[in-house]
């Protein structure tokens, strides 16, 4: 009887702790996810559409959720800045994008987290 008070304790325990744990991903810079993201909302971004489509919304509003502590939003930060001031050839992108980068959640219809540009403090 001992034997099983103890196991369904240890059991209790396992399962307490797991529940704890917050489930899925944490946020991780150049994923599939974040890539794919910047490949469906490029056409806004460099002006060759006027909205952003909703495939493009539906992958930014993913990709942010993947971001759920204080500290994994300022990494999501850091990451949309360097990577919106690069282009995939490493070299600076044009200053003109970032007014619209930055445009890009409002449009989405998701709060304004971060800005793009390099000046905004992702401390904040």
């Amino acid at each position: 009887m001992a034997k099983i008070v103890y196991l369904t304790m240890v059991f209790a325990t396992f399962l307490a702790a797991f529940l704890m744990v917050e489930q899925g991903e944490a946020f991780t810079c150049g994923t599939t996810l974040q890539e794919r993201t910047k490949q469906l909302c490029d056409p806004f971004h460099r002006g060759e559409q006027q909205d952003p489509s909703a495939e493009c919304c539906n992958s930014l509003k993913a990709f942010r959720d993947t971001a759920k502590t204080r500290e994994e939003r300022i990494e999501l930060c850091r990451c949309v800045q360097d990577r919106s001031n690069r282009n995939r050839a490493g070299v600076p992108a044009p200053d003109a994008r970032i007014p619209k980068i930055d445009a890009l959640p409002a449009k989405c219809g998701l709060p304004f987290i971060y800005s793009a540009d390099r000046k905004f403090d992702c401390n904040t």
